[in-house]
């Protein structure tokens, strides 16, 4: 008789322990990023004490390897079913994002709250990964470097005549002539530079329709011109240093170019660096009529077609609560370095009190989103080449034939199709 009641028991626990847990679900999420991703997690652990039936299972990879893993994953039918998106990844993985349900996300507010919504993020009628922030490209300095040199705020420059005289100032020499802080780094990012020198003076990222790019013309022969001067007439760095990020964070840059992502990087590695950072000069020291640089979307988290078919409801819903009902965005967009994307996040005082996001905000009015720029063009194959043919003592019109027949090679086997550089409307002085 015991043994008929113990039998009874198990299979009422059985019973009891199935019906909990049918409604239980783990969300498996990738990133590339880790102090994104700690981020993530607090809100995680936040949104499963709310959710109990829901947990999530994470992983970071790093930026080389995650591109591959993501795709093998598509090819083999095993994805994350939330995954950290970024948008020059457009091309290769468009197909594999689920369309945000529009029963659930609100397409017309969305149009109006968020920056360049429509030209970035609306594929056919639908977006496939959210809005969070934007970055461009700014001049970062040492602060204690430009004290050092006598100079203040007032100092700043607004031409690059202007900056050319600073940087030579603040670069150091040792007794040999060996530069031991360069007064300017563009090394390892000299090709994402030139290309917003190149926008000051008229040129574009691409030719007619994205087909070819549109490099080895006046402007750009005048854009890369001025970098040969700072590196080879003013010496204000050289050829073998530093790259920017490195050269920055130990102390061996007075001034680096890069995208804001950058202020992130220095707050999380070098907590005790002094820094600032200023718009970009231009050549006439005016900002409109514009684009005075590019600027590019920091995307957020797409839902992949190939999610688990439990998990994909769930993970919609978890992304609603993220991005609209806590203060992840604000967040993020500190931890990233850039500008909310939503509008109405501008004036939280979080973001009006950081420098470095008041600067971004100068600036992308007067700043264009040419679309999609296939990974290889901005690095491998294309301006990531412009550095090493200049330091191997290339001309600037020969640097940039090169770097423009690769990039167009490149464009020829990756048809880019996301292309709103033209939409561009200039800004009334």
């Amino acid at each position: 008789m015991k043994g008929k009641l113990w039998t009874v028991m198990l299979v009422l626990l059985l019973v009891l322990g199935l019906s909990l847990s049918a409604g239980a679900v783990t969300i498996r999420h990738w990133d590339w990023h880790q102090p994104r991703m700690n981020l993530k997690l607090k809100y995680m652990e936040e949104y499963e004490k709310l959710n109990p039936d829901v947990k999530f299972e994470t992983q970071v990879i790093g930026w080389e390897d995650y591109w591959t893993r993501l795709m093998s994953g598509v090819a083999g039918g095993d994805v994350p079913d939330i995954a950290q998106f970024h948008n020059s990844q457009t091309q290769a993985f468009l197909n594999h994002l689920e369309p945000f349900p529009a029963d659930l996300f609100d397409y017309d507010r969305y149009k109006e709250d968020f920056i360049n919504f429509e030209a970035a993020y609306l594929f056919d009628g639908t977006f496939h990964f959210y809005p969070v922030g934007i970055m461009s490209g700014l001049i970062f300095y040492n602060t204690d470097y430009w004290a050092e040199a006598g100079l203040t705020e007032a100092d700043i420059p607004t031409t690059w005549d202007e900056f050319r005289e600073i940087a030579k100032k603040l670069t150091k020499y040792d007794s040999a002539g060996d530069i031991q802080v360069a007064g300017f780094v563009p090394n390892g990012i000299l090709g994402v530079f030139w290309l917003d020198l190149h926008y000051q003076l008229g040129g574009k990222l691409y030719g007619e329709d994205a087909k070819t790019v549109a490099w080895n013309n006046e402007a750009g022969i005048k854009a890369l011109e001025l970098i040969e001067q700072l590196i080879f007439e003013d010496r204000v760095t050289e050829p073998g240093f530093l790259g920017f990020s490195e050269a920055m964070g130990t102390g061996h840059a007075a001034m680096v170019y890069s995208w804001s992502w950058l202020g992130g990087e220095l707050n999380n590695n070098y907590p005790d660096l002094n820094w600032g950072v200023f718009r970009l000069p231009t050549f006439d020291g005016k900002l409109a009529p514009g684009p005075v640089a590019r600027n590019n979307h920091e995307t957020g988290m797409s839902v992949m077609k190939g999610a688990r078919a439990e998990a994909k409801g769930a993970a919609f819903e978890f992304l609603k609560w993220l991005y609209e009902e806590t203060d992840y965005l604000v967040e993020v967009n500190l931890i990233l370095g850039t500008a909310p994307s939503n509008r109405n996040l501008l004036d939280d005082p979080r973001i009006v009190e950081n420098p470095l996001i008041a600067a971004i905000a100068e600036q992308v009015p007067y700043t264009n989103i040419p679309g999609e720029i296939p990974y290889e063009v901005e690095n491998d194959y294309g301006l990531g080449m412009l550095q090493d043919l200049l330091f191997f003592g290339y001309s600037a019109a020969d640097a940039l034939a090169l770097a423009e027949a690769e990039a167009n090679g490149v464009l020829q086997e990756r048809p880019v199709k996301w292309y709103v550089e033209d939409l561009y409307v200039p800004v009334a002085e």
